[in-house]
């Protein structure tokens, strides 16, 4: 909301400079002088119900990411096939048999992790037991590459939803404005912000138009199974470990 705020606010700035030359030259007569309101955008920010509902939404919708990223780490030593097949079933409503398969790929994962902190765990490795901790390190290298693939792209995602929620919200905003100007035949408004004296506050009957608005159905929302990305801040979740070390 800050961006948008910003772009709207110096909108504002600039109707309101101009606006200095418009009423200087209507103060020599006062019957045609301007009707001029004012609104306060951080009261609207704070009283527009929709806001905080499209806030919540979006909430949620990270914290399913970050739950399925956690889930993800609990399967991080497995072949790239198998761990692929774990992203995939993760990512979708689970059926009795996906749950079955996703079982036995966290014992077969489990039982990795449980090799791989031995052998690192042992001093004086041979080259068979060598080569078996550099293997399952690949592992473990490989999945925790994909994670981090995810994990941009839920931060890319989240940025997206956010500035397309929050670009429309200001277009509603800037009507409402705009609409209870022309209700009361207001030939200006300014951000109260930027107003020192004068004008007409007419901030609560905008955040009243915009609350009867948000009445109407809401944005639509992820479905309930939607699940294809991990979280902004995902990571060691109770999973297995997520910081490889070398030999």
């Amino acid at each position: 909301m800050r961006h948008n705020t910003i772009t709207v606010t110096r909108a504002l700035l600039a109707l309101a400079l101009g606006a200095v030359c418009v009423l200087t030259s209507y103060a020599q007569d006062d019957a045609v002088r301007p009707k001029v309101a004012t609104v306060s955008l951080a009261r609207v920010q704070a009283g527009y119900t929709q806001l905080h509902t499209q806030e919540i939404e979006l909430g949620q919708w990270m914290q399913s990411r970050r739950s399925y990223h956690d889930e993800l780490t609990n399967f991080v030593f497995l072949p790239r096939k198998e761990f692929e097949e774990a992203v995939d079933l993760l990512s979708r409503e689970r059926a009795e048999t996906d749950q079955t398969r996703l079982d036995e790929l966290r014992r077969i994962s489990d039982k990795s992790d449980a090799r791989f902190s031995e052998l690192r765990a042992q001093v004086g490795r041979s080259a068979e037991e060598t080569a078996a901790f550099n293997a399952l390190q690949d592992m473990y290298d490989a999945s925790v590459g994909t994670l981090k693939f995810l994990q941009q792209s839920i931060v890319e995602e989240l940025s997206t939803r956010r500035d397309t929620a929050l670009a429309g919200l200001m277009d509603t905003v800037q009507q409402a404005v705009v609409d209870t100007a022309k209700d009361g035949d207001y030939d200006l408004v300014l951000d109260a912000d930027m107003v020192f004296y004068g004008g007409e506050d007419i901030t609560d009957a905008v955040i009243e138009r915009l609350n009867a608005g948000a009445e109407q159905p809401a944005t639509e929302q992820p479905a309930a199974g939607e699940q294809g990305q991990p979280g902004e801040q995902g990571g060691a979740g109770g999973g297995q470990q997520t910081g490889g070390q070398g030999g």
